[in-house]
């Protein structure tokens, strides 16, 4: 961990109610574990004695921060599809729009490999079963395979009133095509309180997008982003600054990436994740996808509502399995951060820093284990610690193109980029910076 990470570290420990991050609800970081029950499924009874862990990694000299620690949330089974949305949807007052540079553009227009107008089409997920895509999962070319399951969670149908182009391949070790804008501190309230951020005060969302959504041509997937513990997309002042000791607001980077490739980025500002009932980022998906079909919105109709992925980091990894079990999701992706979750119904990839003390890849290994009937990969970022996977090169960075073109397969039909993941000869599997382990949905 590097020295100017410890002072937080400190901080963090005392502030009250934090639990440890870990896979399965195992001590993570050399703390020890709270005496109460697991972090398994949202469902344990939280530990009395855990310990925060903190956060790792080191940073550039350029100055970025490094990540975050996590920690467990407070149990309570994920929200089942149909449960309470936000706060009806409202558009907070005051929510600006910032406009970034134009991204460099690399990704190339090769075949389109999508599936054909990927708007006005329903996916039935099951008949009340998880459903959830198997993409593809034995190896063969095309894309995501049909929807299936019976049982278990209420069933529901997903369905998009967006018509548009299938996505071409592009490059996901650059960033993309796409023009990016950023609408800030929007949609409802939601988080739990008290922030250790931002106090008592409920926290809105970012939403990072093409800046072209309406002229696009294209339906465009929708991503869940969850942020580590006490950080945020972006610095969000006054409270949410790097400086005297804080580092808040690490990855907006990442957001800028999968924005310039085409995805709508839902970004919640709370600082405890994986909190809540519903978690923040299932009020925030609730929000957008009311959005969708609100002729006075600027996403009205330009965002493709059968295809969503959700993704995060530290606690926001863990954040994100929860909400895995919701059907609308059908593929995830986390760093160093995870718990198991027999919800889980879609493609899974997993990555971990391979000097991490916060959390070891040993916990979320544990959870790409468990992952059985989907495809899942598990992937160690041999030279990362907690953070560092930030600070390598932006998207030529391991993990940053590797959810890229994950999400870009599972939610465009990018089959171009398959290769990267599936068959015999995986792309990710022959890059020297990492260690890969796969399911056999992967290798076939």
């Amino acid at each position: 961990m590097h020295p100017h990470r410890l002072p937080w570290l400190f901080r963090a420990v005392g502030v009250a109610g934090i639990f440890l991050l870990s896979a399965c609800g195992g001590a993570s970081g050399g703390g020890s574990s709270g005496s109460g029950g697991s972090e398994m499924n949202g469902s344990g009874g939280q530990g009395t004695g855990g310990v925060n862990s903190g956060s790792g990694g080191a940073a550039t000299a350029s100055g970025g921060h490094v990540g975050s620690g996590g920690i467990v949330g407070t149990g309570g089974a994920p929200r089942a599809a149909g449960g309470a949305v936000g706060s009806g949807g409202a558009t907070a007052t005051g929510g600006t729009v910032s406009t970034g540079g134009a991204m460099a553009g690399g990704g190339s227009s090769g075949a389109p490999g999508g599936h054909p107008g990927m708007g006005g089409q329903a996916a039935e997920i099951g008949a009340g079963g998880h459903g959830g895509q198997s993409s593809g999962g034995s190896g063969q070319s095309g894309g995501a395979a049909g929807h299936s399951g019976s049982g278990g969670q209420g069933g529901a149908t997903l369905q998009s009133n967006c018509v548009g182009m299938a996505w071409p391949t592009a490059d996901p070790t650059v960033a993309g095509p796409f023009k990016v804008t950023a609408d800030k501190n929007v949609g409802p309230a939601a988080g739990a309180l008290p922030d250790p951020v931002y106090g008592n005060t409920q926290q809105h969302f970012n939403v990072y997008r093409p800046t072209n959504l309406a002229q696009s041509g294209y339906c465009h997937p929708i991503l869940v982003w969850a942020n580590g513990h006490t950080d945020n997309p972006e610095p969000n002042p006054p409270a949410c600054v790097t400086g005297g000791g804080q580092y808040c607001g690490s990855y907006l980077m990442l957001m800028q990436q999968m924005a310039s490739h085409g995805f709508v980025v839902v970004a919640s500002l709370s600082t405890i994740t994986s909190q809540g009932n519903p978690l923040p980022t299932i009020v925030g998906l609730d929000w957008l996808i009311q959005q969708a079909d609100d002729p006075a919105s600027p996403y009205y109709h330009h965002l493709d509502t059968t295809h969503i992925g959700a993704f995060g980091h530290s606690e926001g990894g863990l954040s994100t399995c929860k909400a895995a079990s919701d059907p609308r999701i059908s593929a995830i992706s986390t760093v160093s951060g995870t718990t198991a979750n027999a919800g889980i119904h879609g493609p899974a990839l997993f990555f971990c820093g391979g000097k991490d003390t916060v959390v070891p890849c040993s916990n979320v290994m544990s959870t790409y284990a468990s992952v059985t009937s989907q495809p899942a990969m598990f992937v160690d970022n041999l030279a990362a610690d907690h953070g560092g996977w930030l600070y390598q090169n932006g998207p030529k960075g391991p993990d940053i193109f590797g959810m890229t073109a994950w999400f870009r397969v599972h939610l465009m039909n990018d089959t171009a980029n398959r290769k990267m993941f599936y068959g015999a000869n995986c792309t990710l599997c022959t890059d020297s910076r990492v260690q890969v382990m796969r399911n056999s949905y992967l290798t076939q």
